[in-house]
């Protein structure tokens, strides 16, 4: 069989073409048609003769529709939730002051987070003084003066959790793969096909009040643009949490049965990372950036909600295990063991007094032991070294850690946190070998899979 494509003009151009039917049947130039390359992280429509993007040889790709694979005749709607760092953010400026010469004071919308220019040497200052919050207690942050901040929109929010750089975007895939994927199998945004970017800075309480309603008004749209259809949420790493404090806080049973069909939930961090302890409190080199000062973007981080959220908390009078263990450098002596439950206060002792308030302030609360109400398909690792725990100076616990001390998971979450939907009454959990916390959606196994669950009947 064939595909039939989607009906786009020539004049929509090679890249605007979606699946291989309608890539094929679109004219690259006067001579020839578009290209369409079908292997596993391309899944893109090509102009003729193009070489830059193109992973198929000239004998791989497809230049014919009745070469076509056939499409699925099913497709579940699908809504992407990301994880943190995964939405771009974009900026609004109307500052009366800059860290330097070099900031801008004001600006129209712009890519905040993340841009090639805002994390270059001098220019990550400007980011930091930026994408920085402000703490207000009980739980309530803004932005700094003069800063408005949006998620973008576009493209159904496709353009907001595609590439986690966008004009680098090859070399910083983040739900690329998948995209293209869904979309070589027929899927269309703003169809069956849509994205929440959201600002993942902030914590449950923001998202209550700001990206909920966005969120169950989205998965409604995706419903009824289907034809009725019910809806597969898929998340990441935080997106995991942030899923399931949705369906266990925001909606009720009656809800989650009409509108949801199930959660596909990659690398989710139930009880967050060890590694967000040593960000708090000494912070932690950025992507191999040398030039970036790990205390100014531990600084610029410290009053994030979502960093606090993401502290391993101790949910059982059994588990507060030691996750810091202070220690005298000069004789090796132990000075104070802290367990899950005194994070806050090792925190206020490293200077994060705002961090130290929220994370005791959501020990109690967004747990994520519950059922979340729908079928989960848990999807993570646990056989991989990871951080654990952490051996600190007791005279400055601000140094970097003496010693980390690995245990297992995924390279980012710890086993504890990833498994953490074993207990959940609805939940089928799968776990993958060597597959890294963030390459679950770059790993082509795990992406066809996701194409195949969603379109079959």
């Amino acid at each position: 069989g064939t595909s039939t494509g989607r009906g786009y003009s020539a004049a929509d151009g090679c890249a605007a073409q979606l699946d291989c039917g309608s890539c094929t049947a679109t004219k690259s130039n006067l001579f020839a048609s578009c290209r369409w390359c079908p292997k596993d992280g391309d899944n893109i429509c090509h102009e003729y003769g193009s070489v830059t993007g193109n992973s198929c040889s000239s004998e791989e790709q497809i230049i014919d529709p009745d070469q076509c694979p056939a499409q699925p005749s099913s497709r579940k709607p699908f809504v992407i939730m990301p994880g943190l760092i995964g939405s771009n953010i974009e900026a609004k400026l109307d500052k009366e002051s800059s860290p330097s010469a070099l900031c801008s004071k004001s600006s129209d919308w712009y890519t905040l987070w993340m841009s090639s220019y805002e994390i270059a040497p001098k220019f990550c200052d400007c980011l930091f003084d930026n994408v920085r919050l402000e703490y207000l207690g009980n739980g309530s942050v803004k932005n700094p003066d003069g800063v408005t901040t949006r998620a973008p929109e576009g493209n159904y929010g496709m353009d907001g959790v595609t590439c986690l750089v966008p004009e680098l975007c090859s070399s910083s895939k983040n739900w690329y793969d998948v995209i293209h994927a869904l979309q070589a199998a027929g899927y269309t945004p703003g169809t069956d096909l849509f994205a929440l970017p959201y600002d993942f800075r902030h914590g449950p309480k923001q998202y209550m009040e700001h990206d909920y309603p966005a969120l169950k008004a989205l998965i409604e749209t995706a419903y009824t643009s289907s034809g009725g259809q019910r809806v597969v949420l898929s998340s990441i790493s935080m997106g995991g949490p942030f899923g399931h404090v949705f369906l266990t806080r925001y909606v009720d049973q009656a809800w989650k049965d009409q509108y949801i069909d199930s959660w596909i939930s990659l690398s989710g961090v139930f009880n967050g990372a060890p590694m967000i302890i040593e960000e708090l409190v000494s912070g932690m080199p950025m992507y191999g950036l040398t030039w970036i000062d790990q205390h100014a973007l531990r600084d610029a981080m410290r009053e994030w909600p979502s960093f606090s959220w993401l502290v391993p908390k101790s949910v059982r009078a059994d588990d507060d295990r030691v996750v810091v263990y202070s220690v005298d450098p000069a004789t090796n002596a132990s000075v104070h063991n802290y367990t899950l439950s005194e994070v806050s206060a090792l925190l206020t002792l490293a200077g994060a007094d705002a961090a130290a308030d929220m994370q005791a302030d959501m020990l109690a609360s967004y747990t994520t032991q519950e059922d979340p109400g729908v079928k989960v398909h848990c999807w993570f690792t646990e056989n991989m070294p990871t951080e654990y725990a952490y051996v600190i100076n007791d005279g400055d616990v601000e140094s970097d850690p003496l010693y980390k001390i690995m245990g297992l998971g995924d390279g980012t979450g710890d086993a504890n946190s990833l498994s953490v939907c074993r207990g959940w009454e609805n939940a089928v959990v799968e776990t993958f070998d060597a597959v890294c916390h963030s390459c679950f959606l770059t790993n082509a196994t795990v992406v066809n899979r996701i194409v195949d669950m969603v379109t079959s009947a």
